[in-house]
């Protein structure tokens, strides 16, 4: 059966674009300007999306003597206060028959439940779990704190984009930034824990919201080679947020103090009031033709493109725009070749979200020293989205995702058959669980391109933003991953391994999208991987016919 060739264009049809940068240009002053104030908003988002690393990090605690054992020293009392088989002391030998028969057999000495903790402040002053004793039946309620932060992310990428969709860009921007700060400023005051989750759960609402409005923003404002060229620097502050996180909490030991400087430096995204623009992209596609036209007027002057303006305001105004419909994410799913690359997607994007987000947690567990390991993550996290970008545009979209996949895959089982605490810093371990997160940071903005080209022009937010979602997803379950490593040392490590080398085969249905011409509608993209094999069996059949005349 003779398949016809659909018209697919490099540029698009999407005329919101086509007025937007033939008077802006792709790329300029303005549109630099924008893409660097939204990065920036990443900062905010690795410091409470990861911040529980140090709010409730590994610490050392032991059963308080009671007055009737004042008779031994604290280390003797350390020492025979509870079972040798436990690793922490939430049961112990009754007091009251130890302080009468230090001598009697431990056998005969029932167990009762510690009822005052002391905890080790040689390297943390105060974290939440010695704040409100989040140890033994209460120790879930760490691995719960990290879950709400992340279903708080899940709701507000969730509401922001509907609020963006109807109130615009700026609004809903500045409406999760003014929520962020305040909420970050509340968490560090409150003194119950519900009451801080219920703070906390609202500044990660804010979080989850500001990165997807953020996302959008970048995307809207630039065009050509620079919409693959912004996604992957876009995603650079992220890692730079995790190396300011561990140089903050290296020099601020207390939690309420780390989250009040947290609070004072997210309130400075308060002035981006004065420095933001509406998305004149989405004042057109509403038909708010004559604010669209002062935001690009501004904008043309910024970039020194009076002329293309004066030339194009004219015929805005005459002309307008038509409302352009954009299929939903379930139309997707609806299409058969769309339906296929949706559901791949979908799991690689949960199997990613949950690599990332466990690792990112379970750093504290993989070297001595916490600080460190935070500060190089972030530090080689830079050098892995700029290998990206040069791995993008030399061999492809997909590859890419698979190299770095491969690499991360390899690092997790390099981390399991290094012994741990056997060189001075764990070194080898740090550097190796380095790579991996340099290679995770890579997998984001290469799978986030990816996605992107996969799915058509009139409809790429709705199908990137539905498949994200279940990184989002898998985020919830990270802390429950990460808790695992109470049951079996490093299972977590184990199961992010065998995963990230299952995870391989998801790709390999999927087309590459370099140097192929990118569908813009959904009739497009439901033949797309087909026009890729033709073209590339073509391609074949040339060099084979080549080399037989050779």
């Amino acid at each position: 059966m003779n398949l016809q060739k659909p018209k697919v264009t490099k540029q698009g049809n999407d005329p919101l674009d086509n007025i937007t940068f033939k008077i802006l240009g792709d790329f300029g002053k303005w549109q630099l300007k924008i893409s660097i104030l939204m990065a920036l908003l990443k900062l905010p988002m690795a410091w409470y999306q990861l911040n529980i690393l140090f709010l409730a990090p590994p610490q050392n605690f032991w059963c308080a003597k009671p007055n009737i054992c004042s008779r031994y020293s604290e280390e003797e009392w350390r020492d025979i206060c509870s079972p040798r088989n436990q690793e922490h002391p939430c049961l112990i030998f009754d007091p009251d028959i130890l302080a009468v028969a230090p001598l009697i057999d431990r056998s005969l000495v029932p167990l009762v439940h510690c009822k005052q903790f002391v905890y080790d402040t040689s390297i943390f002053s105060r974290t939440i779990t010695s704040e409100w004793n989040l140890v033994c039946s209460e120790h879930w309620l760490i691995h719960f704190t990290q879950a709400v932060m992340m279903w708080g992310t899940v709701v507000g990428g969730i509401l922001f984009p509907m609020w963006g969709d109807k109130y615009g860009r700026k609004n809903p921007l500045m409406f999760g930034i003014l929520l962020q700060f305040v909420a970050g400023f509340l968490t560090c005051i409150v003194r119950q824990y519900w009451i801080f989750m219920i703070f906390w759960f609202i500044l990660a609402v804010a979080t989850g919201g500001l990165g997807i409005i953020s996302f959008v923003v970048c995307m809207e404002v630039v065009g050509g080679k620079w919409r693959t060229i912004i996604p992957v620097f876009y995603q650079l502050p992220f890692g730079l947020g995790n190396t300011v996180l561990a140089l903050l909490a290296y020099w601020i030991r207390d939690w309420r103090y780390l989250e009040f400087a947290l609070a004072c430096l997210t309130s400075l995204f308060v002035l981006y009031y004065f420095a933001m623009e509406e998305s004149p992209r989405w004042l057109l596609a509403t038909g708010q033709l004559e604010k669209a036209c002062v935001v690009l007027e501004t904008a043309a002057r910024f970039n020194g493109r009076e002329n293309e303006f004066k030339n194009a305001k004219r015929t805005l105004l005459k002309v307008g725009t038509k409302n352009i419909h954009n299929p939903g994410f379930f139309a997707f799913i609806k299409s058969r070749n769309m339906r296929t690359k949706t559901l791949l997607l979908s799991v690689n994007w949960f199997c990613t979200g949950l690599a990332f987000f466990t690792f990112s947690q379970y750093l504290g567990y993989i070297a001595t020293n916490l600080y460190l390991m935070i500060f190089l993550s972030g530090l080689i996290a830079l050098p892995g989205c700029m290998l990206c970008l040069f791995i993008i545009m030399r061999y492809g979209r997909k590859t890419t995702v698979w190299i770095f996949q491969i690499i991360t895959s390899t690092c997790f089982l390099t981390i399991l058959i290094i012994p741990k605490e056997m060189y001075a810093n764990d070194w080898p371990r740090l550097i190796v669980a380095g790579v991996g997160f340099a290679s995770l940071s890579g997998t984001v903005p290469a799978l986030y391109l990816y996605s992107g080209e996969l799915f058509p022009t009139l409809g790429r937010n709705a199908g990137v933003g539905g498949v994200t979602t279940f990184a989002r997803i898998a985020s919830m379950i990270a802390p429950g991953v990460v808790s695992l490593d109470e049951v079996i040392a490093d299972l977590p490590l184990i199961i992010l391994a065998v995963m990230s080398f299952c995870q391989l085969a998801l790709l390999v249905p999927l087309p590459e999208t370099k140097d192929h011409p990118l569908p813009d509608t959904l009739e497009e993209a439901e033949h797309f991987s087909k026009l890729v094999c033709i073209e590339e069996n073509e391609n074949h059949g040339k060099e084979k016919k080549t080399a037989g005349n050779a």
